[in-house]
């Protein structure tokens, strides 16, 4: 067991069994491959990864090792943010960004019931997912089922990482970021001996051969790759090439009168401010039972085009309009005159500053590698926007390195790098998904494309800067994120402290009371 763990872990010999599972015997000397990432992209890079080497095809991956180094206790991104609450079998929750997925390709419909069977995910019923317009109100989504975590995206995922480990013992090696950060991978740097992670506590992971990163907002991959110098230089160029657009998130119980809400979510069209409105009380429970017991817990997601104009010409009172504007079309959608019955009480107003993938590599491979040093990349920007698309992409990293590494001499890496090419809208995937503005789904649902991304949005191309985080206005007087810096009005962590003086991007105590407009 050391033969195989020891290379991996310098600096790391505290770590317990509960950050890093053990192999049970060392395999033959093979490449060693380090995927970086939380969510479905880097999962199943490593799963196809582990199945190749598992039946010895190919043979340049005879006894390769996979380490799967994840950073947070929720998903991703899009699934949830770093700070956000870990949700607790049998009490209500949020879910984030990621609201449900489809699977419109064979192969990943296919690994969606195997997840399934273990009891990560399941269908909503039918007609519970719909469409509401001013014009037909709601109508339910057919011709596909619509799938969601049991217990939430992020215990999806977190079961489907253990079985992975399970499943492919002596293969992977998890190295867990969450709950203790100080096996958090922060950087790399590449020697005569390959690549090696540093961790956030100061240790060393590595050497090798490959490296695969499994996400993509800029104000984590330019960072992360910055570490890395010259030999990060051409990937850090290439996706600085991702454009996603930007979401403003509410979380918002109901503690008073239930809605009159007979269905669990809708596309909503043909309002400015909301796109998305889902009651994430009635998604099943970790062990599978549907519905939550208590206040309705309701996720709203904002259009592109309203959260990219009040973030990035109003940094500092988003949060103030947000409730307003997305609360009064809520109450329109559900033909109510005002909520203030239904005591609605504000968990969390975000910003999204890197929400949905927007534009895509020109003739995508799905993934990214530079062949000169060994740096991969997978995420849906390769794909489409959602689960599906980042699954899709994942799979075909592990067969383009599976192809690398048996030769990287005579390898074809046309299009693998497309750093200077002028990258296309994503619409145009092969996937012939639906294209609206939380992501991509199956087009057999019926679902009306409308992407409403602007061109307001400072970082669009170029990576990570301070308009891209604190909007247009530039920083807070005191050095404090203009995020928490308004005189907004919400509860909790939504609230603000005013002058730029918030703690991080939602922390503070603030006036705004979030109860002012319903």
């Amino acid at each position: 067991t050391s033969d195989f763990l020891f290379p991996f872990l310098s600096g790391l010999c505290a770590m317990s069994a509960r950050h890093v599972r053990r192999a049970e015997a060392p395999r033959a000397e093979g490449p060693r491959v380090a995927v970086v990432g939380t969510g479905p992209a880097a999962l199943m890079c490593v799963r196809e990864l582990a199945k190749l080497v598992r039946s010895d095809q190919p043979k340049a991956l005879q006894g390769a090792r996979i380490s799967l180094c994840t950073s947070r206790g929720k998903l991703a991104t899009q699934m949830g943010p770093r700070n956000q609450t870990l949700p607790v079998p049998g009490k209500p929750f949020f879910d984030y960004g990621c609201q449900y997925f489809t699977a419109c390709d064979p192969w990943f419909a296919a690994e969606v019931e195997h997840w399934a069977s273990i009891g990560a995910c399941q269908p909503l019923g039918e007609g519970e997912v719909g469409a509401w317009s001013p014009e037909s109100g709601f109508r339910p989504l057919v011709g596909d089922r619509c799938w969601v975590g049991n217990g939430g995206m992020g215990p999806m995922l977190s079961r489907l990482i253990e079985q992975t480990v399970k499943e492919f013992d002596g293969i992977v090696e998890h190295v867990s970021g969450f709950p203790q950060e100080d096996w958090k991978v922060v950087s790399l740097a590449r020697g005569g001996a390959g690549w090696e992670l540093g961790t956030k506590g100061g240790g060393k992971l590595g050497p090798f051969d490959v490296v695969v990163g499994g996400f993509a907002q800029h104000c984590l991959t330019d960072p992360f790759l910055k570490t890395g110098d010259e030999a990060c230089a051409r990937m850090l160029r290439c996706l600085r090439r991702v454009e996603s657009n930007q979401i403003i998130p509410i979380q918002v119980s109901f503690e008073g009168d239930p809605l009159p809400m007979p269905f669990t979510a809708a596309h909503v069209y043909s309002e400015e401010a909301l796109s998305w409105i889902c009651d994430n009380t009635k998604k099943p429970q970790q062990g599978g039972k549907l519905g939550t017991p208590g206040a309705q817990h309701l996720t709203l997601l904002s259009t592109a085009r309203f959260a990219e104009r009040e973030f990035n010409c109003n940094p500092k009172g988003y949060r103030r309009s947000a409730e307003e504007q997305m609360f009064a079309a809520l109450a329109r959608v559900l033909g109510v005159g005002s909520l203030a019955a239904h005591v609605p009480r504000v968990n969390r107003i975000n910003h999204w500053e890197d929400g949905l993938a927007m534009k895509m590599p020109p003739d995508s491979r799905g993934c990214l590698l530079d062949v000169e040093v060994g740096l991969g990349w997978c995420g849906d920007f390769c794909v489409a926007p959602g689960v599906q698309g980042a699954a899709l992409s994942g799979r075909a990293m592990a067969e383009t390195l599976a192809a690398y590494l048996q030769g990287p001499s005579e390898f074809d890496a046309r299009g693998l790098l497309p750093a200077d090419d002028e990258w296309v809208a994503i619409d145009r995937n092969e996937l012939k998904t639906s294209l609206v503005d939380i992501g991509a789904f199956s087009g057999r649902l019926g679902l009306r494309s409308a992407s409403t991304h602007t061109d307001l949005v400072p970082s669009a191309v170029g990576g990570y800067n301070n308009a891209a985080h604190y909007g247009a206005a530039g920083k807070g007087k005191d050095g404090g994120s203009p995020h928490s810096g308004g005189k907004g009005k919400g509860v909790g962590k939504s609230q603000g402290k005013g002058q730029g003086k918030g703690q991080g991007k939602s922390q503070g105590k603030g006036k705004w009371r979030g109860q002012g407009y319903y």
